[in-house]
């Protein structure tokens, strides 16, 4: 199997399940080692920081809409998605995530998810 715009997609929307079901195993397996999450605010979270706030409900997605955008380029993809999600003390937010994939052994993994705090300029949609 090679990296595709169809095989990004489809590992996109399993992604996008495992987040708003709180799927922990699908996202250990899904989320690369070295997977981090870059929040509106400047905050970084690795992947098992990540993880553990999602497991313990300090990080919701309660809605992630289907991808506006999405490319790939050599082993590298990258999709854009509206969602809705809440962390712990701050409201429930809509916001623009810009999800990173790399090809890796056959498979794609989410490298870098990166909160937007407005459309970005490529935003198709």
């Amino acid at each position: 199997m090679q990296p595709s715009p169809l095989t990004l997609l489809a590992c996109c929307d399993q992604l996008t399940v495992a987040l708003v079901h709180r799927d922990i195993c699908w996202l250990n397996q899904g989320l690369a080692v070295t997977a981090k999450r870059h929040s509106r605010q400047g905050i970084v979270q690795a992947k098992y920081d990540w993880i553990d706030a999602i497991q313990n409900e300090n990080l919701t997605y309660t809605h992630i809409g289907s991808p506006t955008h999405s490319e790939v380029i050599d082993h590298c993809g990258r999709v854009q998605v509206k969602a809705t999600m809440h962390a712990v003390n701050q409201p429930t937010t809509p916001v623009f995530l810009q999800l990173t994939f790399i090809w890796d052994h056959g498979c794609w993994q989410l490298s870098q998810e990166r909160d937007l705090s407005k459309k970005p300029i490529d935003w198709i949609g």
